[in-house]
């Protein structure tokens, strides 16, 4: 038998805390616990700078890139991040973009290990989260193999920031309780994983999947998934100028969906963006062309543009 048991607050058995005033300056101040470099050896700090938009960065990653010495940044970020490094680190592009000339992983493993090993504190700033589709496992090995002291520092990725800025859930209550995570370049090779795929009553995000969407789509719904599933693909999440176009998997079947900026972009299919919002954004975004719907939602959502492929 169960009995219930009601305390009042005067008989209170565990004593009641001041409340703890947040003091984010003082996170950027504390020094002395950071891990530091050796003059034998130095540090390298993987660091997730959010979806491209500076202020996303966490006030841990603005901490360990305020001490660099040596920045490896990639090619996504807004050149804004440049105001957060220090005058004399030296930096270094390493960026990749589909298409163009880049510094090869290898190389970039292996600056990383020469600056450490000669002492210097080294950080990598990686557009999103290391972790996801950042290549922050690989780098990760690498410096664990040359035995170079390193930690990894999560970002805010694009899938969160992609569905927050164009306004919808991921996951909702009797909706959506399943993420299905896809990098675009590779789409399934078997009639088995596209049947799961077209029956998964969730959401599946794309990343780097503007060029082959309409594939994705075609074959979605050649296994199975309903035609009026909706579709999003949201460009440059968070940052001025983001794009959200909005459309259903019949339409991006059919080669109506596409992007419209040079990116990046995230796709995204699922129920669960039929639950829509509209949230108001305290920082100026200038439309790149005409925003739909009503004037008084074109405020709520800062600007940002948002399209219905037709």
């Amino acid at each position: 038998m169960w009995t219930l048991l009601r305390v009042r607050a005067s008989e209170s058995p565990m004593p009641r805390s001041k409340p703890v005033e947040p003091n984010p300056a003082a996170f950027l101040q504390q020094e002395a616990t950071a891990p530091r470099a050796s003059e034998a050896t130095g540090f390298v700090s993987l660091i997730g700078a959010g979806p491209g938009c500076p202020d996303l960065i966490t006030i841990r990653g603005l901490r360990a890139l305020q001490r660099a010495q040596v920045i490896l940044f990639d090619a996504l970020l807004d050149p804004a991040y440049q105001e957060f490094f220090p005058a004399q680190a030296q930096t270094l592009a390493v960026g990749k973009r589909c298409g163009q000339a880049s510094v090869g992983q290898a190389d970039i493993h292996q600056l990383m290990i020469e600056h450490a090993r000669a002492g210097r504190r080294v950080v990598r700033l990686k557009g999103g989260d290391p972790l996801v589709f950042g290549r922050g496992g690989e780098e990760a090995e690498a410096l664990e193999a040359a035995d170079v002291p390193f930690e990894v520092i999560p970002g805010v990725s694009a899938l969160l920031a992609g569905a927050a800025g164009a306004g919808f859930p991921l996951t909702h209550r009797a909706v959506s309780r399943r993420i299905t995570i896809l990098e675009g370049h590779h789409l399934p090779d078997s009639a088995a994983a596209w049947r799961d795929l077209a029956a998964s009553s969730g959401t599946l995000a794309v990343y780097m999947g503007t060029r082959t969407l309409q594939s994705l789509a075609q074959g979605l719904l050649e296994h199975g998934a309903a035609p009026d599933l909706p579709v999003a693909l949201v460009e440059q999440a968070q940052c001025p100028g983001q794009t959200s176009t909005f459309s259903t998997l019949a339409h991006a079947a059919a080669g109506a969906l596409h992007p419209v900026t040079a990116g990046p972009g995230i796709l995204f299919i699922g129920e669960s963006l039929n639950h829509r919002f509209h949230p108001t954004s305290e920082v100026p975004h200038e439309p790149a062309a005409p925003v739909s719907g009503s004037h008084r939602e074109a405020r709520a959502r800062g600007g940002r543009r948002e399209r219905r492929a037709s």
